[in-house]
C-alpha cells in the first residue's frame, strides 16, 4: 500500500524520487497515465458543468491537464482549460489557465527568484504581473478545477498516512495554497474523517471520507481504496450546495 501511495503522489510530494534510465532521451518520452476521466458538476442537484481531466507521470515531472465547460441553462456559460506541471521534488514548474468563453483570457504562474509570479493577459489585453512571496512548493488550487483537489489528496496520503489493519490512519496536515484566478494565497488543512458509505451509480459504496478546510470553505471528499488507486469518487461543498461526481 505504501508503494502505491507514493506512486499516486509522484507529482506533488517531496518524498517521491524518480530513477532515471540510462537512455535519458528515451526516458524523456515516457508517459504514464495515473488517472483520467470526467467529473460532473451539480448545483442544487442539477448538472451545470463537466471537467475532463488527465493526470500523468512524465520523465521528471507530473502533468495535470483539464478542460472545463459550464452551462447552467440560463446565461452563464464558460469554457476554460488548465495545465499544471510539478517537478519530482514537489515544486511548481508551470501553471497555465485560459478562458475562451465568455471572454478570452490567460494567466501563467511560474517560478521567479525562488518565489512565484503570475503573468496576466486579461480580456482588455492590458498585461500585468502579480508577484507572490510564496515558496515553489505551494499547492495550486484554482477555481473550478476539481482534479487539482484529487492531487492534493494524494499528496496528503503520501505525506501523512500509515495503513493499519486494512485501513488508513492519518492525522491532519496543512498545505500552503494559491488560487490564481482570485490572486489569493492561503492554506488548506486536510484530515481523514474515517470510513463512510454513499450511493454511487445505483449501489452502496464504502469509501474514505476526507475533509479539506480551505480558508473558511469546507470540502468533503470520498476517496476510493488502494486497489482503485485512491481515486476521488465524490466531492461536496455543503455551504454552496455543490456536488461533484466522477462519471
Amino acid at each position: 500500500m505504501k508503494k502505491l501511495i507514493v506512486l499516486l503522489a509522484l507529482m506533488l510530494t517531496a518524498t517521491w524520487s524518480f530513477s532515471l534510465a540510462k537512455d535519458k532521451d528515451k526516458e524523456k518520452d515516457k508517459k504514464n497515465s495515473v488517472d483520467s476521466g470526467t467529473f460532473g458538476i451539480f448545483l442544487n442537484g442539477k448538472r451545470i458543468g463537466t471537467e475532463k481531466f488527465n493526470i500523468e507521470q512524465q520523465a521528471d515531472e507530473g502533468v495535470v491537464t483539464a478542460a472545463l465547460t459550464v452551462d447552467d441553462g440560463n446565461s452563464n456559460k464558460s469554457e476554460q482549460g488548465s495545465e499544471l506541471r510539478v517537478s519530482s521534488d514537489g515544486n511548481l514548474r508551470l501553471y497555465k489557465w485560459r478562458s475562451t468563453v465568455p471572454t478570452k483570457e490567460e494567466s501563467i504562474v511560474e517560478p521567479k527568484d525562488q518565489f512565484l509570479v503570475e503573468h496576466l493577459s486579461p480580456a482588455d489585453q492590458k498585461k500585468r504581473d502579480v508577484p507572490y512571496i510564496l515558496p515553489l512548493s505551494t499547492v495550486i488550487l484554482d477555481d473550478n478545477f476539481f482534479s487539482q483537489r484529487e492531487v492534493l489528496i494524494w499528496r496528503y496520503l503520501a505525506a501523512g498516512c500509515m495503513p493499519k489493519e486494512g485501513q488508513l490512519h492519518c492525522g491532519p496536515s496543512r498545505f500552503g495554497t494559491l488560487v490564481p484566478r482570485q490572486h489569493i494565497a492561503g492554506s488548506a488543512t486536510v484530515e481523514l474523517m474515517g470510513r463512510d458509505k454513499i450511493m454511487y451509480k445505483g449501489a452502496e459504496k464504502e469509501l474514505n471520507k476526507i475533509k479539506i478546510d480551505a480558508d473558511g470553505v469546507q470540502w468533503l471528499l470520498w476517496v476510493d481504496d488502494p486497489e482503485n488507486h485512491y481515486k476521488v469518487i465524490k466531492m461536496s461543498i455543503p455551504s454552496g450546495n455543490i456536488d461533484v461526481w466522477r462519471d
